[in-house]
């Protein structure tokens, strides 16, 4: 939670959240930290750019409106812009892959919108969610890399928020070494400590050993980034892969079980 309340500029973070879009809203963990990022940094002063589908947009500024802040009378100031990220979508993927002018040119004016104000700034984007939940890993990575281009010339912090269940071994069928690579931080969620928990009780049981130690120390640096779980699930998928199904199975059932 700190880095999210904090967000020192040159962070760039993410993090994962079981909850599919359209779950019962207590249980929208996304929201949830997507407010909290937010909600510091209007408390903080800072401006704040907010790149989401309408949908997203909708639930955050339900949220913001009931605590103190009224979003649509802070766009006037200057101190909270908001893009969609739909919009953006359509203008810069062509052909499967985004291109860099159009994602800087979407992008960049917001930036300089909101900077001469003098305060810090922070962004919330869902950009490459949709595109990662589509199946266009490539797409996303890239767009990833494409903001670490534009903090180059413009000074902000940047979480992105994905939707994926982490405890399905489907989940790390896709690049998610790369998506780690293209950030500082991958935040963990209680739900991932939890999981890695499990994890550890159900590899001691499986194989006779932990393995969130063996996973720690991997040479992967986009996958060291990862919560404990996370980078366990990595381990096996790269070194044990006839074993992900059946590790990913026990952990759940004794994650569900610890809920019960």
């Amino acid at each position: 939670m700190t880095l999210l309340v904090d967000a020192p500029a040159g962070r760039h973070f993410a993090q994962f959240h079981r909850d599919a879009e359209g779950q019962d809203r207590r249980r929208d963990t996304l929201t949830d930290s997507a407010l909290a990022f937010v909600e510091a940094g209007l408390q903080h002063g800072d401006s704040v750019l907010v790149v989401v589908g309408a949908d997203q947009r909708d639930r955050l500024f339900e949220r913001l409106a009931a605590g103190k802040f009224r979003p649509h009378s802070l766009r006037d100031p200057g101190q909270l812009s908001v893009l969609d990220a739909g919009a953006i979508t359509a203008q810069i993927v062509a052909g499967g892959q985004p291109e860099w002018v159009p994602f800087r040119n979407a992008v960049a004016p917001a930036l300089s919108r909101l900077q001469p104000s003098g305060r810090d700034t922070r962004v919330y984007s869902d950009l490459t969610n949709a595109l990662w939940q589509a199946g266009n890993t490539a797409a996303a990575i890239q767009i990833e890399d494409f903001w670490n281009v534009l903090a180059a010339t413009y000074r902000f912090s940047l979480y992105c928020g994905y939707t994926m269940d982490t405890q399905s071994e489907y989940s790390y069928a896709g690049p998610l070494e790369e998506l780690g690579r293209t950030h500082t931080d991958i935040l963990g969620t209680p739900d991932d400590e939890q999981f890695g928990v499990a994890l550890d009780r159900a590899s001691k049981e499986i194989f006779g050993i932990s393995l969130t130690q063996m996973a720690g120390v991997s040479r992967q640096e986009g996958a060291r980034r990862f919560p404990s779980g996370q980078r366990t699930m990595l381990w096996v998928k790269r070194n044990l892969p006839m074993s992900t199904a059946q590790l990913a199975e026990r952990a759940r059932q004794y994650f569900r079980d610890n809920r019960a």
